[in-house]
């Protein structure tokens, strides 16, 4: 298998683009929670990003006053200690829109498209 052309991305060799960059940027999303499950530290510190994400969005939205930390309470609550993996998942997939960190998969798995 190593030994044909392509090397260990020849898996890829027939699968269009929007697929690969789809099982890139699946895989890319997925290392948060699996890095959760192998270190313990890392469950408390995106917990702590996330209270700190909530806070932000929520205090741009509504305006800095009680409301804000009642909703943000709330939020964290369900989307924290009900939904960690999904919301630290979800996350992931913000900041890689917000930070134009998928162009970098696009570019990537274009790579992978080229003949040598």
């Amino acid at each position: 298998m190593m030994g044909q052309r392509g090397g260990i991305f020849g898996v890829f060799k027939g699968v269009p683009l929007i697929a690969k960059i789809l099982i890139v940027t699946v895989l890319a999303v997925l290392v948060v929670p699996g890095a959760m499950i192998a270190f313990p530290i890392v469950k408390y510190v995106i917990m702590a990003i996330l209270v700190f994400f909530i806070y932000e969005n929520t205090s741009q939205a509504i305006g800095n006053n009680v409301l804000t930390f009642i909703i943000t309470g709330v939020l964290s609550y369900f989307l924290i200690y009900k939904y960690l993996y999904l919301t630290a998942s979800l996350m992931m997939f913000y900041l890689f829109l917000g930070f134009g960190l998928v162009s970098v998969f696009f570019w990537g798995t274009s790579t992978l498209s080229r003949k040598k």
